[in-house]
């Protein structure tokens, strides 16, 4: 099968264009990488979307969306946006796959993974499994624990584990190839990271192929295994990234607002909405990468051909346009699900009934183990491109 053409290679502004964009949209051009990296740098983000929703953002040499609405226009297929471009960090770090093409090579990537990863199908296939796993972990965590390593990581890498057909013996190893993944997902140059990726993913692929007879998730195409392996990596890493911020994002927001804690005690079936709104609230995936392929025009903002596009899916998902009072995490928000934490167009999420599933039901089986659950300390969700709280301690009783 023919693969589409060879990735666009970035367009290279003059000095003269760039200072031009950087006197049109100086908010824009005093923006820093650190404001969207650090905790606490959200508010930034707010003002900027407030008086230049689409600007020109020179520290990454292109343009940044903050606004949900020109940013789901982005993603659709009709704004001829593609992710196909030399410069594509996701696909340096995972390779070729669904997510790194476009067109008649992307639906051949993705249909073959479509039926499993439907909502019908997840239950049935998995949500057993993923209970039982859950409860085996949570019956080993002791009074005071911290939650990343207990439960989160360990979950997320052993269910994506179970989904593929890997041996849940090799799930510190994975951990480790999908953080070596996630580091390489950076715009500093430095090669290292992109080298430990690449020895991660020969490892990666090397498993896969070996487990490719166990999986619940592949069905008979006209892929090679090596296109299986790849597009198995992908699925992984979303599982992975994913699961660990949601789950830790979700226990961390309902125990700092004890009213929706009582709440969804009082009405598991609430869960679900508190699982939307955290997503929402804080995304895992906090970044979202495109290039032009012809000029277009976004929130009155015109963009040239070969140009970089990121969103910040952080900002988008805090746009008072679409989602009232953004700031508060409210359990019941009717519309939590308009936001972009799982992309949209042709590339949205292919596990997104999976994630909500499974975090939904580690939670539920966390408060039915747990009376009360306070928190210690917390190292609050900071990343570039993912995000996360990390070292998260809590005590339970």
């Amino acid at each position: 099968m023919a693969q589409s053409a060879e990735f666009l290679d970035q367009v290279q502004l003059s000095e003269e264009e760039d200072a031009r964009r950087r006197e049109l949209f100086p908010q824009g051009a005093s923006l820093t990488v650190a404001d969207l990296s650090e905790a606490g740098r959200e508010h930034v983000l707010d003002d900027l979307r407030a008086c230049e929703p689409v600007t020109w953002f020179p520290e990454l040499g292109g343009w940044l969306i903050t606004a949900r609405e020109p940013a789901r226009q982005l993603l659709l297929p009709k704004s001829g946006a593609t992710v196909e471009a030399q410069q594509n960090m996701v696909r340096a770090s995972l390779g070729r796959m669904m997510l790194t093409v476009d067109g008649e090579e992307h639906k051949r990537y993705r249909q073959p993974f479509e039926v499993p990863f439907r909502a019908r199908e997840t239950e049935q296939l998995f949500a057993h499994s993923i209970r039982s796993y859950a409860c085996e972990l949570i019956s080993r965590i002791p009074g005071q624990a911290e939650m990343t390593q207990t439960f989160a990581a360990p979950f997320a890498v052993g269910v994506a584990a179970q989904v593929i057909g890997l041996p849940l013996e090799d799930v510190e190893l994975i951990d480790e190839f999908y953080a070596a993944f996630a580091a390489a997902m950076e715009y500093s140059g430095d090669p290292e990271p992109l080298q430990r990726a690449e020895a991660a993913r020969a490892q990666l692929t090397a498993l896969l192929l070996e487990g490719l007879g166990r999986s619940k998730v592949v069905e008979e195409s006209a892929l090679t295994p090596e296109e299986v392996a790849a597009q198995l990596r992908v699925v992984m890493f979303g599982a992975i990234e994913t699961i660990q911020a949601s789950v830790l994002t979700t226990l961390l927001l309902l125990i700092e607002n004890p009213q929706s804690m009582e709440q969804v005690r009082a009405n598991p079936a609430l869960l679900v909405g508190a699982v939307d709104e955290a997503i929402r609230w804080m995304p895992p995936v906090a970044f979202i990468e495109r290039w032009t392929r012809e000029p277009l025009t976004l929130a009155g903002v015109e963009i040239g051909e070969r140009e970089f596009v990121g969103v910040s899916v952080i900002a988008a998902n805090r746009d008072p346009g679409t989602f009232p009072d953004p700031l508060r995490f409210d359990i019941h928000r009717e519309n939590a699900r308009l936001a972009l934490s799982f992309s949209s167009g042709a590339h949205h999420c292919l596990g997104v009934h999976l994630a909500r599933m499974q975090t939904v039901i580690a939670l539920e089986e966390m408060l039915n183990a747990w009376s009360t659950i306070d928190l210690l300390s917390v190292v609050p969700a900071q990343g570039f491109a993912f995000r996360r709280p990390s070292d998260m301690v809590v005590a339970i009783g």
